[in-house]
């Protein structure tokens, strides 16, 4: 099954890679890349205080596209935080078509290291989840359209990397460098990290979010800080971001907003509940972050691939687990404009992992092997509270 599994995950990964190639080859100049590269080069030559002037960019697209590909309107503009923009600046030496490129790849070099970082298991199994993780739409998606997701979901593998090794300090800066790229698809996990007493790696989050505001505010000045909002304000009137969000089940309104304020709730109260479990509460946290934006795209599901490992490498019932299958089918039928499966599949898979047990040493089963790793992982004073695992010489171990 194993060896079939492998075999069916390779053959997307080549379809993905494939029809990659052969969208480069026909159709270089694509959403959304093209906005974020032009963005760049309006902030280089004309000011960074610029970059959300939206006549200012408009009259660039407008040298160098005509006719649908030169508009700039709420579905097709620079809505990203500056950070993005500072990325892609050093592109803008190279033209278009070799920046997309090495764009591209640095993204599928991200989603690269993100499975090397968080992947559980080994062997064919480990490698059927980066073949899987290529073939997935979310993940296609970002690399065809030029998404900074797989860029996110690196800095948040690293976060907890380094927060598994007691570095509070560059797991908070690793958080805060992937909220200044995508805030919508990372904001819930330093507030779960906070609300389970992980205070340090908060403060260290919002210290450096502080650092990047003022860099932001002083790159702008107050005109293009106004500019910012205004761009905000016109691209989430924006019909389009709203299909992948809830909102596609009842409609924008209140309901729409009562389902992902309680979808973020439920989230953070999971992240609480299962608190002992760091890869579980930044599960929560990037599940919930997704759950409840107001804009989302196929691209920010990406977050879910990551919180999938997360959950895979981590002692859960056999229910959350094999959920997982399903929304391996469940994301591709975004590629044919269908996002109810996902949205069902992800309310159901939170309510999963939220009613999870809480990790106790007597219903563990897999203590005695876990702990040999968390050993070598160095897992310190930072997990502790309900559910910890005692060893025989002292301390606790996070499973």
């Amino acid at each position: 099954m194993l060896v079939a599994g492998a075999a069916a995950s390779f053959w997307g990964a080549v379809f993905s890679v494939k029809r990659w190639v052969d969208h480069y080859r026909s159709d270089q100049a694509v959403d959304d890349f093209r906005v974020y590269y032009y963005t760049a080069r309006l902030g280089i030559e004309q000011g960074w205080n610029q970059i959300y002037n939206q006549d200012a960019l408009r009259a660039v697209m407008a040298r160098h596209f005509t006719g649908q590909l030169a508009v700039i309107d709420g579905g097709h503009t620079f809505p990203n935080p500056p950070p993005l923009a500072w990325m892609i600046a050093p592109l803008t030496v190279l033209p278009f078509g070799p920046a997309y490129a090495i764009w591209s790849l640095v993204g599928l070099a991200s989603v690269v290291v993100a499975w090397a970082i968080a992947a559980p298991f080994s062997g064919l199994a480990r490698v059927a989840l980066l073949l899987t993780a290529v073939a997935i739409w979310p993940v296609h998606y970002s690399l065809i359209f030029g998404q900074p997701t797989p860029e996110v979901i690196a800095l948040v593998a690293a976060a907890w990397w380094f927060l598994e090794r007691d570095r509070v300090a560059l797991a908070g800066i690793a958080l805060a460098l992937a909220t200044g790229l995508k805030p919508q698809d990372v904001i819930l996990v330093p507030v779960a990290l906070l609300l389970t007493g992980r205070a340090r790696v908060f403060a260290w989050w919002a210290g450096g979010c502080l650092v990047l505001g003022l860099i932001f505010f002083a790159s702008l000045g107050v005109q293009g800080v106004v500019d910012f909002w205004d761009t905000t304000v016109v691209v989430e009137s924006y019909p389009g971001h709203k299909i992948m969000t809830l909102a596609s089940l009842f409609g924008p309104g209140l309901p729409a907003y009562a389902l992902e304020a309680g979808s973020a709730a439920l989230a953070l109260y999971g992240a609480w509940r299962h608190r002992s479990r760091l890869k579980l509460v930044i599960a929560l946290g990037l599940l919930g972050s997704v759950m409840s934006a107001v804009h989302a795209h196929e691209s920010d599901y990406c977050m879910v691939l990551l919180a999938a490992w997360l959950v895979l490498a981590t002692p859960t019932s056999a229910a959350a687990r094999f959920w997982l299958l399903p929304g391996v089918l469940a994301v591709q039928t975004m590629a044919i404009g269908l996002p109810l499966p996902t949205l069902l599949w992800e309310i159901v898979w939170l309510v999963l992992l939220v009613a999870e047990r809480p990790l106790r040493e007597a219903e563990n089963r897999n203590t005695e092997g876990q702990v040999g790793a968390g050993d070598q992982a160095g897992f310190h004073s930072e997990h502790t509270g309900q559910g910890a695992i005692q060893r025989p010489r002292g301390g606790e171990v996070e499973v």
